[in-house]
């Protein structure tokens, strides 16, 4: 947009009669700039508040088992490679890898939309994570059963941290 109009004023000063056309080039240049600059500022504003809202429904405890020793911590204290204990009601801190289950299931309805709860064990079952009965993700609420399973995201690199 600043070329057309430093090309048009080049040719106003000239030329008697200049072409009007880098004029108008460079001003809806500038209009789509400033459209998309507004746009994109409106979109990561939008997602800035969404992953506000993701953190208010984060736990604020979780159950750990770290070096031998059962930990409560807070939720943003998990690291990669925790087990973490989860049982009906918990809401999940992490994207984990379930090792051990007790008729547990998982209410994945605000990633996949499904609205019967999951069932969830140490078994792997798809190549496509959200598909695989051996992975809970961060947000997802158990309804029913316990579990242990490893902590293999955190936050921002969770699978809900990426789709917001």
């Amino acid at each position: 947009a600043i070329l057309c109009f430093i090309a048009y004023s080049i040719q106003a000063t000239t030329s008697e009669d200049p072409n009007d056309d880098n004029l108008y080039l460079g001003i809806v240049l500038a209009a789509v700039v400033i459209v998309t600059g507004i746009f994109s500022y409106y979109q990561e504003s939008k997602s800035s508040k969404i992953m506000e809202s993701f953190k208010n429904m984060v736990p604020q405890f979780a159950t750990v088992i770290r070096e031998g020793e059962k930990l409560t911590l807070r939720a943003e204290e998990l690291v990669l490679g925790d087990v973490v204990e989860v049982k009906f009601g918990d809401r999940i801190p992490a994207d984990i890898r379930i090792i051990e289950s007790r008729g547990f299931k998982v209410d994945n309805s605000s990633l996949t939309g499904e609205s019967e709860p999951q069932s969830r064990s140490p078994e792997f079952t798809n190549e496509n994570p959200l598909e695989t009965k051996n992975l809970a993700f961060f947000s997802t609420n158990a309804v029913e059963g316990t579990a242990k399973g490893v902590v293999i995201c955190c936050g921002d690199q969770t699978v809900m941290g990426r789709i917001a």
